[in-house]
Parts: structure tokens; sequence; C-alpha cells
């Protein structure tokens, strides 16, 4: 995780700040302690001076949230006046991993994204989205004792998303939604509960023998056409299926995205574990190299977009590999 490109992500406690505003560019300067800092770069508890650049409404609304409200407040953050922040509050931001020094040695944190403004007690929002193994652990501070980051906990955010973002009336059309390597039916069991027809389709599935949707005991390879071309049950349910997902699949990642353009179906996946060595034949479209990083693995998933299309990429709030690649809802 180096270079000019690198991003990291960090939290803050906000002490005071100066809004800047402009028809042309408007910046938020936070003076803030790190609450959750980066390896090597920003530890817990050291100061900071956190840029901010958004158009005039997003940067007011921003800092009025953050703002310790009192009388005058208001208007002398209007003036541009330096302000006292919310102590009990928390902004959680995307940031350029190389961290410059002014010449009084205060580091500068130059945001790309400002992820959420937390109140007191929230839940610690830390996605993680980070290059080679190595920083799988890129983000530091007790996130162990958050239940969002507990790994019960994916499939049931997994869950919601793809309801939230697809909408009931997709899932359920045909033989509904087809869960990939989805091992403990965990994502399975929050979708039954929502009324949405699903069918773990998984080689080794662990989820007891009655529990309460569908189970096919084989894995997906290629591009599925092995399931599809037969004449039973199981390829009636492939290949009428509304929608294919996977959370973290491993060797299945690359077959969903292909299943699921072969059928014109929607998908959703969270890539997690590269495998070079199973999968050699993966090159970078750009350049040709071999894909071997989690990086280049999310990017040689979104390079398999047909043409004149683009998939899509969002994260998910939980620790670990939350990045989301999906087929756009419409």
């Amino acid at each position: 995780m180096s270079g000019d490109g690198a991003t990291i992500i960090l939290s803050f406690q906000p002490n005071h700040f100066k809004l800047f505003l402009s028809k042309k560019s408007s910046l938020l300067v936070i003076n803030a302690k790190c609450i959750n800092g980066a390896k090597n770069r920003i530890k817990s508890k050291n100061a900071a001076l956190v840029h901010i650049r958004h158009p005039k409404d997003v940067l007011s609304k921003m800092a009025s949230s953050l703002l310790l409200q009192s009388a005058d407040s208001l208007q002398d953050m209007k003036k541009g006046c330096k302000v006292e922040a919310d102590t009990t509050k928390k902004i959680v931001v995307r940031a350029r991993a190389n961290i410059e020094r002014n010449r009084k040695g205060d580091r500068l944190i130059e945001c790309i994204d400002v992820l959420c403004v937390q109140e007191d007690g929230d839940a610690t929002y830390l996605p993680v989205d980070n290059d080679d193994e190595e920083y799988c652990e890129y983000i530091t501070g007790k996130t162990y004792e958050n239940p969002i980051s507990l790994k019960v906990e994916r499939s049931k955010i997994f869950a919601e998303w793809i309801i939230d973002t697809y909408g009931k009336e997709l899932l359920c059309r045909g033989t509904g939604v087809l869960d990939v390597a989805g091992g403990n039916g965990e994502t399975c069991r929050h979708l039954v509960a929502k009324g949405i027809p699903v069918t773990l389709l998984d080689p080794n599935p662990r989820c007891g023998s009655n529990p309460g949707f569908t189970i096919i005991p084989h894995p997906l390879n290629c591009d599925g056409s092995d399931l599809t071309s037969r004449n039973d049950n199981i390829g009636n349910i492939v290949r009428n299926c509304s929608f294919i997902c996977g959370l973290h699949p491993d060797q299945a990642t690359e077959p969903i995205v292909s299943l699921a353009e072969r059928l014109n179906v929607k998908f959703a996946i969270l890539p997690c574990c590269v495998m070079p060595s199973l999968f050699p034949h993966r090159v970078q479209r750009k350049h040709g190299d071999p894909v071997r990083s989690y990086s280049a693995f999310c990017q040689y998933l979104l390079d398999m977009a047909p043409e004149k299309e683009e998939f899509l990429v969002d994260h998910l709030p939980f620790v670990g590999r939350n990045k989301v690649i999906y087929r756009a809802p419409s």
C-alpha cells in the first residue's frame, strides 16, 4: 500500500475547525485527534489537520453536524471563524496514504471521501479495503469490541444490502436467489427471513439438515454450464435464478460473474482470496501482468463487464474484505 494512489481509512475526534467557503473550491479544516490510525502513518491519539474539500453546500451541512451548538457558533462558522467542535462525535474518512506535514510539524490529512459522521455510542464503521494480505488488519484500534466487525454479522449486513439495492420484487422472480459458496447458510437465512426464496450452491454445505432453504451440494465451475445443462431440478433452479451472490466465495468468485453474464442476471460478490497459483490464466487487461494482489483481482473482475456495461463498486460496514462488486440494479 504505497504510492500516490494508495488510500487509508482513518477516524478522528474533532476539536475545532474552520470553514472556508467559495464558489469554486470550499475547504473544511478540522483540528482533530486520531482515534483509529494506520500502520507506519499515523497512530491513535496523534494530532492532525484534516482537510476536506467538497462543494459549498455539502461542506456547510457537514460542518453544521460537527458543530458544538451555542448561540453564536453557527454565525461564527459562516464568517470563517475558528469554532469548537462537538468532541462526542467522530468523523471517518478515506484519505491519501501519503501523509505530509506543514512547517509547524502538523500532520496533514487529505481526504478523498467522508464515510460518515458518528454520534457518541454508534458502532464503529471502519471498512477495510487494502491491497495485499499483509495489510488485512490495516485499521488499528479496538475494532474487535465492535459487534459490527464480528464475522457472524457480515452475512446479515450483506443480505440487507442486497435487499436495499435490488428490491424484493426482482429477488423473488423465477427460482429466486442463488447463494454460491455460502457455507453455513447465514446469508440464505437472512434472505429467507425477509420472504425471499434462496438456494445455497456449495459443495460442502454446513447448515444442518433442515435449514429452511434449498441446498445444491455442488461446486460452481467456469460459467456453470455443467449445472444449467442438466434436465433436472438442479438445472431448473440454476437456469431460472433471478440473482447470484457470493460472500467471500474464493474459487467460485470468477465463475459467479461468468454465470451471471451468461444467464443475463444481476449479481453481487465480495471478493476475498486471490489464489494466483490456482488461476495462472488471470492477467490484468491494462498491462498483461499476472493477477496476484487483491486490488488487481478486483480490477480483473470489473474488467469482465460486457461491452457498453460497467460493473459497480460499494463497501459494506464491517472489518475485512468489504468491497462489493455488483451489476447495476437497472
